[in-house]
């Protein structure tokens, strides 16, 4: 059952809907600037000077403390990626085999210049540990506990004061992120190495300085595919390696451009900004553009760790999708975080069930993985109920795509609606179950209290509210379902 079984002019009507709403949507999120202005104490920083207005000062929102610290970030270790480049460049057209060994020298010089010394001792440690446990007889169970404990580990050291202190937020916040990957690369590399325990192998997997921080999560089995020598001209290989940096380049600027007329970010900590929305149909779309800006930050991080490992030869996974093109949560999983979701179904959930398993043991094997992301996110109030969330929406839609997937079902919705009545009936239903999952995602983006008062808006506001919420999110729905259709028949052409 698919979008494309209706008709032009009612494909035409759901795109108008989601375009009208979300051009409405963002210029009341534009409008509300001058009243959170006036009715927050927070600082924003001052905007380009490009930008600024005759009247006044233009400010840029900077209350976003993540995309604010990889900007420091990138500011700060700048170098060490162009030397990654040039040691990538360097050792392909004159030393190939000595690639790997100059990345880890790279990955050296950027964390033992930059760092303090607790730092260091704590990652060489993490590293040494995991390396130590794979060359033990790379036991599971072994791998497991030794995670679990460089996780509490993690979380104590996230609750010292003297840590903190010692030294600064800016790198706590930046080694805790490292160490957290660092984790599951320990783990993959443990689970689905082969090698003899060659450690340049090992340390150029682990300490691969383009995504060791702000990722994306890289299996072994990808990172070991690497080759030395490229499928196409070294002038080529420059050539996509330069459109991916600007790609990359092209929607910082972006971002940082739209921050200094979508205060976004501050309204993800101040439900106060999203209260002033000018009723609860339109804050619903402060939700949507919340999960635009996170899905740009990831475009940006990602997409800068992509670009150094593609040109490197390293099978990176795809970009993020964009959430405008998800209408079943479980895509999500699949799409928006390809290397992580392939982690934690590769180790945890396929280790727990198998294709023929019971629907009970399925889905103790998703609450279970669900238990692992709530942990290695850091155990707050706000991951857990988006956690949960996740783990509802995720056992729902199962049961419906088994309840839709029925031969009873389909004869009947087609006897009954024909086939683009039966789509509609498809995506009517559907609909119900894209609502809660996209509202989820508010939790973990903007926290406990913005979520909740956005979940309360979409299902205590009244039954026009809901219907009114319903037949956008159809709409949505629909629009989606058509692009994937037509994506997918355009792969198929090209193959």
């Amino acid at each position: 059952m698919t979008a494309g079984l209706l008709n032009r002019y009612e494909i035409l009507v759901y795109f108008c809907v989601y375009i009208v709403y979300i051009v409405i949507g963002l210029y009341k999120i534009y409008a509300l600037r001058d009243r959170i202005l006036s009715s927050t104490e927070f600082q924003f920083a001052e905007g380009w000077s490009l930008l600024q207005r005759p009247d006044g000062v233009r400010v840029r929102d900077d209350s976003n403390d993540e995309l604010e610290y990889f900007a420091d970030f990138i500011a700060k270790y700048w170098p060490y990626y162009l030397l990654h480049a040039l040691v990538s460049v360097i050792s392909q057209w004159k030393w190939p085999s000595l690639r790997r060994h100059g990345h880890v020298a790279v990955c050296t010089l950027a964390i033992g210049l930059n760092m303090h010394w607790t730092s260091v001792a704590m990652f060489a440690t993490l590293l040494f540990s995991y390396y130590l446990v794979a060359q033990l007889g790379r036991s599971k169970l072994l791998t497991w506990l030794l995670t679990a404990a460089w996780i509490v580990v993690i979380n104590v050291a996230k609750n010292s004061q003297w840590w903190l202190d010692t030294v600064g937020y800016a790198e706590y916040a930046v080694l805790i992120v490292t160490l957290s990957w660092s984790l599951l690369r320990g783990c993959s590399y443990s689970f689905t190495g082969t090698g003899t325990g060659n450690i340049p192998d090992y340390l150029a997997y682990t300490m691969y300085f383009p995504c060791l921080t702000y990722g994306p999560f890289i299996s072994y089995e990808r990172f070991n595919k690497q080759s030395t020598a490229g499928e196409v001209s070294s002038a080529q290989q420059c050539w996509r390696f330069l459109v991916a940096l600007l790609r990359v380049a092209f929607w910082w600027l972006i971002m940082q451009w739209a921050l200094h007329y979508f205060y976004i970010h501050y309204m993800t900590r101040d439900v106060r900004a999203v209260a002033m929305m000018e009723s609860v149909f339109w804050q619903h779309a402060a939700g949507y553009f919340m999960g635009q800006f996170f899905f740009i930050f990831y475009v940006i991080t990602y997409g800068l760790g992509i670009a150094f490992a593609e040109h490197d030869g390293i099978a990176a996974p795809k970009r993020p999708r964009c959430i405008g093109r998800i209408h079943f949560y479980s895509d999500m999983w699949k799409y928006f975080d390809e290397g992580l979701y392939e982690f934690l179904f590769k180790h945890i959930y396929a280790e727990l069930c198998g294709r023929k398993s019971s629907a009970a043991a399925k889905l103790c094997a998703t609450a279970l993985t669900f238990a692992f992301v709530f942990i290695w996110h850091g155990c707050y109030t706000y991951v857990l109920i988006w956690s949960v969330l996740n783990f509802v929406c995720l056992a729902a839609e199962k049961i419906y795509k088994t309840f839709v997937s029925k031969p009873a079902f389909q004869k009947w919705s087609l006897q009954h609606f024909g086939s683009a009545g039966a789509q509609r009936l498809h995506a009517l239903l559907a609909t119900q179950l894209f609502i809660p999952a996209a509202f989820s995602n508010v939790y973990f983006i903007a926290g406990q209290e913005i979520g909740g008062f956005l979940m309360r808006g979409a299902y205590l506001s009244g039954v026009g509210n809901y219907l009114a919420l319903s037949f956008c999110s159809y709409c949505f729905f629909q629009c989606s379902e058509l692009l994937l259709t037509r994506t997918s028949k355009d792969k198929l052409k090209t193959t």
